[in-house]
């Protein structure tokens, strides 16, 4: 066995402080997730909001009905925090940044059916959303990071990004204490490493012979937060000191396993290992569904497509950006591998800038096409003519 995939050691190393920040923000995410609203603070020093407690944040998409009640139950206004590319889609315009968050206001007797279409974590049940009613809320430095925090606690959980907030006031302190609820702070958001700068472990390795080539291994890479999975898959033996054919391959169940039409990303990644078997070459398979928006909201991008829109404005609608994807892990993985440059597999012109910022040398593109058929020609075409893909000569 190849004794340069056998350490175990992170790929990177993070400062304790980064460390302990790190913990304390994957068990916010953790709490997200599972329903259970978290308190984010602001530091003290001089940027607390006055006579706020805390910033009780809960995920709109695990949000339950007695979550609801109690929340509202402080008194407090309510807000719903949405991202820019949410907002648009109800008629709202805020002077936002691309994927930036922005916070709208809410009665005090909002339902849950309501904060649910809202958030679009379910359609409209049969009547208009109060969207006429909603308007954007002007925040300052200190409000904008807590918003910024709380959108990055839900992307990283892959969350639906659109959260209830109420600023709940020092008088209820006690209650806040009572219900025991955890506590993570912008500080901690701000300082824990972003999830694709993690640190990111070698874990383990083994030869699997495969179809197109029997002398292959899979070495298995492991984020230290959060927990996300990426692999290297080495197929026959590559000469690591020249360029390598490489293919960045994210994860798509619907088209990698089950052999969807709906887009080209099987017949990519079975053509791409076909290619890489020729002369040798690495594959790597990042855990990033759906342009790193999940599987559970690529299902829901998928019946918004059947409605009329492109996976680009289904994608908008509920909250995301056009591209989610972050290729730190991928450049972690090649740096441990001891990869420095590339023949990139690829048809997107943002992977190679992506690389080549993380100081890998792409000295060639090698073009991948995969069959078109009726039911991705749409997907294809929008994503030449608006992703920048590049096209079949």
């Amino acid at each position: 066995m190849n004794d340069r995939y056998q350490e175990q050691r992170p790929t990177a190393q993070i400062s304790p402080k980064d460390e302990q920040a790190a913990v304390r923000v994957d068990r916010a995410q953790t709490e997200l997730t599972h329903g259970r609203a978290i308190c984010l603070t602001t530091p003290a020093e001089g940027r607390a909001v006055a006579g706020v407690a805390c910033n009780l944040v809960a995920a709109v998409e695990t949000l339950t009905a007695a979550r609801l009640a109690w929340m509202t139950s402080f008194g407090a206004p309510l807000q719903l925090l949405l991202t820019a590319e949410r907002a648009s889609t109800l008629g709202l315009s805020p002077p936002s940044l691309p994927g930036s968050a922005v916070s709208v206001s809410l009665s005090a007797d909002v339902s849950l059916e309501v904060l649910l279409a809202l958030a679009a974590v379910t359609p409209p049940a049969g009547q208009p959303l109060p969207a006429a009613s909603l308007s954007v809320l002007q925040q300052s430095t200190t409000e904008q990071l807590v918003l910024d925090s709380a959108l990055a606690l839900a992307k990283n959980g892959r969350l639906m990004p659109a959260l209830l907030i109420v600023e709940v006031p020092v008088a209820a302190a006690e209650q806040l204490t009572a219900a025991q609820l955890l506590s993570v702070s912008t500080d901690d958001v701000q300082r824990a490493p972003a999830r694709g700068e993690r640190s990111l472990r070698r874990v383990s390795d083994a030869q699997v012979a495969i179809e197109a080539h029997e002398d292959c291994e899979v070495v298995l890479f492991r984020e230290d937060a959060g927990g996300a999975e990426h692999l290297a898959i080495i197929v026959g033996q590559p000469d690591f000191k020249q360029p390598v054919p490489l293919r960045l391959h994210s994860a798509c169940l619907t088209g990698d396993l089950l052999g969807s039409l709906r887009c080209d990303c099987g017949d990519q990644l079975r053509r791409a290992i076909a290619r890489l078997a020729e002369h040798g070459g690495v594959l790597l398979y990042l855990q990033q569904e759906g342009r790193s928006i999940g599987l559970a909201n690529k299902l829901r991008a998928y019946r918004l497509q059947d409605e009329g829109l492109d996976t680009i404005d289904a994608d908008r609608y509920l909250g995301f950006m056009a591209d989610e994807r972050d290729y730190t892990p991928a450049l972690a993985m090649l740096k441990s591998l001891g990869i420095k440059q590339v023949r990139l597999l690829t048809n997107n012109p943002k992977k190679i800038a992506a690389i080549e910022a993380g100081g890998i040398e792409v000295v060639e593109r090698l073009a991948l096409y995969g069959p078109v058929n009726p039911h991705n020609a749409r997907y294809i075409e929008t994503k030449q003519q608006r992703a920048g893909h590049l096209k079949e000569d």
